[in-house]
């Protein structure tokens, strides 16, 4: 972690920002983010810098922000998308994140490129010019994925069953319509938190405090 300071800052409640990119990644570093959130009881807040023009459509960006407004809405967390405009990436990010008063940053180690680091220079290099007095989070995502089996309990027989338009976790249920399959725990909570992994197909849900969202929707590489 990269930490500097700023007496600009006067603030002590703590607020998080997750910054966001199109790739597989993003799911871990939201994760890591609300565990952050939660361990500081922190409003989250996720950014994702939109360079792309209102008239051009990509079908990778519709799934990744289906997949982020679904987290967001789950966790209770604030979504940004920001057109870049003129600004670069860490411009943006710097913009947000004191009209925002954020104190704690989290961006993933694979967010630019070599090639984008060598010719537009690192992003994080930018940031500290950019901003003082906030923790900035490098996650390493390659690391991040070898832990995150270690996250989990073993799993236990539950079910999702259908309240109104949301799903809700039961640990039993006579519910016709429910869907049956595991239950896995995160470690870090005592709330029924973590991920649910249906039987049927194995369609996987995040579980947050009970309510469910799918999270098989990911995004594209």
């Amino acid at each position: 972690m990269i930490t500097t300071s700023n007496s600009k800052i006067t603030e002590t409640e703590e607020k998080i920002l997750v910054c966001l990119y199109y790739g597989p990644s993003s799911e871990l570093l939201i994760r890591r983010g609300w565990k952050l959130a939660t361990a500081l009881q922190a409003p989250l807040t996720l950014l994702t810098v939109d360079p792309i023009h209102d008239n051009r459509y990509s079908e990778a960006r519709e799934k990744n922000m289906a997949f982020w407004s679904s987290m967001a809405e789950t966790l209770q967390a604030e979504l940004i998308v920001e057109k870049s405009d003129s600004r670069n990436v860490a411009e943006v990010i710097a913009d947000i994140a004191n009209e925002k008063r954020i104190t704690q940053i989290i961006i993933g180690q694979s967010a630019q490129t070599k090639w984008e680091e060598i010719t537009k220079g690192s992003i994080i290099n930018q940031l500290l010019h950019l901003i003082e007095g906030v923790d900035i989070h490098i996650v390493s995502v390659r690391r991040e994925r070898q832990k995150q089996d270690e996250d989990y309990e073993a799993g236990v027989k539950a079910y999702l069953v259908r309240d109104g338009n949301r799903l809700l976790l039961r640990l039993n249920s006579l519910a016709p319509d429910k869907i049956e399959g595991v239950f896995y725990r995160s470690v870090h909570t005592d709330f029924n938190t973590g991920v649910f992994k249906a039987d049927d197909g194995g369609m996987k849900y995040l579980i947050c405090d009970g309510i469910a969202s799918t999270i098989d929707t990911k995004p594209s590489p």
